[in-house]
């Protein structure tokens, strides 16, 4: 890959797509299916999943019900200081979210992805509001 960062961000953009689009399906794409894994730290009280069975699960639900979040629906986010970590197969992304109609407390975010037969699947997520809030 000639420029990692940038493929990166296109990733990092089509996996948050799904979520804007409310498209669970495609969603899965982006996760190991097969193999039940994904832990994932969210910045929202009573959101933290250490299987994927169970974070999709609370994905359904708040697509279909919305919750208690900024605006109560899915956010477009507006990502800054995007950085990547990687190595063959796998990569490390780090970069401050900002809920579009809501950028303060941004949320501070670390991805760790690794590819799985020639495809790139989100293992880790940590999400924390920033410290200061």
């Amino acid at each position: 890959m000639d420029n990692i960062k940038e493929y990166f961000l296109n990733y990092l953009n089509g996996y948050n797509q799904t979520w804007v689009n409310k498209d669970i399906e495609k969603l899965k794409q982006y996760y190991d299916v097969d193999n039940n894994r994904l832990i994932y730290y969210d910045n929202h009280k009573n959101n933290d999943t250490y299987t994927l069975d169970k974070h999709l699960a609370l994905v359904s639900n708040f697509l279909l019900n919305g919750k208690e979040t900024e605006s109560g629906q899915v956010e477009e986010l507006l990502i800054e200081d995007f950085n990547v970590f990687s190595k063959k197969d796998v990569a490390c992304l780090c970069f401050i979210a900002k809920y579009k109609s809501c950028p303060r407390p941004y949320v501070r975010t670390t991805m760790y992805i690794e590819k799985i037969e020639d495809e790139w699947k989100v293992l880790h997520v940590h999400c924390s509001f920033e410290p200061e809030r």
